[in-house]
């Protein structure tokens, strides 16, 4: 599913310009509670209700497209019991549920009047990071340090990380190679190209996995103008990967990468998403979600937020059958 065509598609219907109101406060709590419920049924009521109905026209067609990618990718699945030869409608309930979720949030952003006076920061041509994650799931509790770096070379660029076990437990380390596709201000399309490994000791394992995926994200101010200064990411992909044991045994499997988030430019010191993973073999895993355990990935929030002209400071929290908690400090390099 192409969000670029989604957009385009949505931007020629009747564009017909706001007019600027004055929404008291007691109907912007009204429109925000109606937003997120029935507004998560109903997709743009909290957008209606403040004045904006072009914008829940919008947030209503295209969440009727993810509606429509879900339904269809998820019958594909469910109905054959997740025969390998329906693993082609996985993607495209992904990439569903991903518009789904996202105009909710967008809906409910209009509907609470969320100030967005920011725009993308510009890509630094390099960047370092340090920090610390803890870990924490049924098990065990554990203290890693975080190193990453990134090299951006006109259209292409270079990214590398690590995750170190002070007590030597586990080792995590990966490296990537992107491509910008297309872009248009802030929005734009790439792919990506990876390796992971990861050494665990007490698990006594050690995964290798290599990675395809395509990327992209939409200031959704392309969708309409009312929301400017929030974003969708949306990143589909594939993953082959060989877990190894001491006695020498092995087995490979693939795996389906994808994900998608929603978020808002803080300005131009940095952005907050929130952000849903689909992959199952990072450390924070996947939810225990019932008949979907298994299948269901991690949810999380993130913030970025500069603090200089080249430093910044980053948090997040990723919550799958694990929970991670991140902080760290980036320095961001000039032209």
């Amino acid at each position: 599913m192409r969000w670029v065509a989604i957009f385009v598609a949505l931007a020629v219907a009747r564009p017909v310009a706001a007019e600027p109101s004055d929404v008291s406060t007691r109907r912007r709590v009204a429109a925000t509670a109606l937003a997120v419920v029935p507004g998560v049924l109903v997709r743009g009521l909290g957008s209606w209700i403040v004045g904006e109905k072009r914008t829940a026209k919008r947030l209503a067609g295209t969440a009727a497209i993810g509606l429509g990618g879900a339904a269809l990718g998820g019958a594909a699945v469910g109905l054959s019991g997740g025969s390998p030869y329906t693993t082609p409608g996985l993607p495209v309930l992904v990439a569903g549920s991903g518009l789904m979720l996202t105009t909710w949030l967008a809906d409910i952003a209009v509907a609470a009047g969320l100030d967005r006076p920011g725009s993308a920061r510009a890509t630094a041509p390099w960047s370092v990071e340090l920090g610390t994650t803890w870990l924490h799931d049924a098990y065990r509790e554990r203290g890693l340090l975080r190193a990453a770096g990134t090299l951006e070379l006109g259209r292409f660029g270079v990214g590398a990380s690590t995750f170190v076990d002070p007590a030597g437990d586990s080792l995590t380390a990966d490296g990537e190679l992107r491509v910008r596709i297309w872009q248009r201000r802030g929005s734009r399309l790439g792919a990506r190209t990876g390796v992971r490994r990861h050494r665990d000791d007490l698990d006594r394992v050690t995964i290798v996995t290599g990675e395809a995926e395509l990327a992209t994200r939409i200031e959704l101010a392309e969708l309409d103008p009312t929301l400017a200064g929030t974003f969708v990411d949306l990143s589909l992909g594939l993953g082959i990967e060989r877990a190894s044991y001491p006695n020498g045994e092995a087995g490979n499997s693939s795996l389906l990468l994808g994900g998608f988030a929603w978020g808002v430019f803080l300005g131009e010191r940095g952005e907050l998403r929130l952000f849903y993973d689909h992959r199952r073999d990072s450390l924070a895993g996947g939810l225990a979600a019932w008949r979907a355990a298994g299948f269901v990935g991690s949810f999380g929030a993130g913030l970025e937020l500069g603090l200089t002209r080249n430093w910044s400071a980053r948090g997040e929290l990723e919550i799958g059958n694990a929970y991670l908690t991140t902080f760290a400090i980036r320095y961001r390099g000039d032209s």
